[in-house]
């Protein structure tokens, strides 16, 4: 399985992190909270300025977008892995590489239908971002993905409940697999810490602190991926929690992944459920403005010349 390679974080590592941060992405607070914790509905997130992929994963009988999703704790025939929205980009399925074409490794289960008993760790209640509506359920640890490759520069997050292994964020050559060569997968571990995986060798990433504490709670994970500037950007629950030059970290280990596919997952390691909700990925770039606005703004002085820069998709 994982093989680990304990590395040290180079001081020009080190460095880069301090001086990217202070330019990286901001987060604008888009968190619900709710009695079980907190997550980021699709469409509302503060990432994420053009969306590629959205999914609420909310059931059929709540009246969710695709109609072959009931809240049953098995796993359903290829329709049900259909994504919700797709803005334009074609049609996909949720796959896990475990599982037949188009089938991903999860059920649908709401707060009160299609949960099962004897879960560990036991349900937390609520999100407060549509979890009494429906999310992801498996009794195992696994991943899920669509096929991506449309940015160079774009975000991916989901809502999970925190295991007593990690909730993972992959790019990847193929959907719904973390074991793959040159795939990039972030672990954010339930007890603070962060690693990087490639499919082979896991290095842990040294005085990280992903600020979680508690198990077994509702939390937002975003990962930026930036493959021209070759850094990822960590968020949790919207907030950066640090950026990693990967041309210097493991001696760039990391810095050639593929972007033909996205996906998220977890690990279980004693726990027996994996719950995950609004999958959303997209370019982290505001679309850019028709010549005929830019002609109206620059005619009343507002377009500050120098300095201006182009948005990287």
């Amino acid at each position: 399985m994982e093989s680990r390679t304990r590395g040290s974080l180079t001081r020009a590592a080190v460095v880069s992190i301090a001086a990217l941060s202070l330019g990286s992405a901001a987060a604008h607070a888009a968190v619900s909270t709710g009695a079980g914790g907190q997550g980021v509905r699709v469409g509302e997130s503060g990432l994420i300025k053009q969306y590629d992929y959205t999914d609420s994963f909310t059931g059929t009988s709540d009246g969710g977008v695709n109609p072959n999703r009931p809240y049953a704790a098995a796993v359903q025939p290829a329709p049900a892995y259909v994504v919700e929205q797709t803005f334009g980009h074609p049609s996909v399925n949720f796959q896990s590489q475990s599982r037949a074409a188009g089938v991903g490794d999860f059920s649908i289960a709401s707060d009160s239908q299609g949960r099962v008993g004897g879960e560990v760790p036991a349900y937390p209640g609520f999100s407060g971002a549509g979890s009494d509506t429906g999310f992801t359920q498996t009794g195992n640890g696994t991943d899920f993905g669509v096929p991506y490759g449309f940015r160079n520069r774009y975000v991916v997050q989901v809502d999970a409940v925190t295991t007593n292994d990690r909730i993972d964020i992959t790019s990847s050559p193929l959907p719904g697999s973390i074991f793959q060569a040159n795939s990039l997968s972030i672990f954010f571990r339930a007890t603070g810490g962060l690693s990087l995986y490639n499919g082979a060798t896991d290095t842990p990433v040294p005085d990280f602190d992903s600020g979680l504490r508690a198990g077994g709670q509702w939390h937002n994970y975003a990962v930026l991926f930036d493959q021209d500037a070759k850094t990822i950007e960590m968020f949790v629950d919207e907030q950066s929690r640090g950026v990693i030059d990967l041309t210097s970290f493991a001696g760039g280990l990391y810095q050639n992944f593929s972007s033909a596919a996205v996906g998220a997952g977890g690990g279980l390691s004693g726990d027996n459920r994996l719950w995950t909700d609004n999958f959303q990925a997209g370019g982290v770039a505001a679309p850019e403005p028709t010549s005929l606005a830019l002609f109206g703004l620059g005619a009343l002085g507002l377009l500050s010349r120098p300095g201006r820069h182009r948005h990287r998709r």
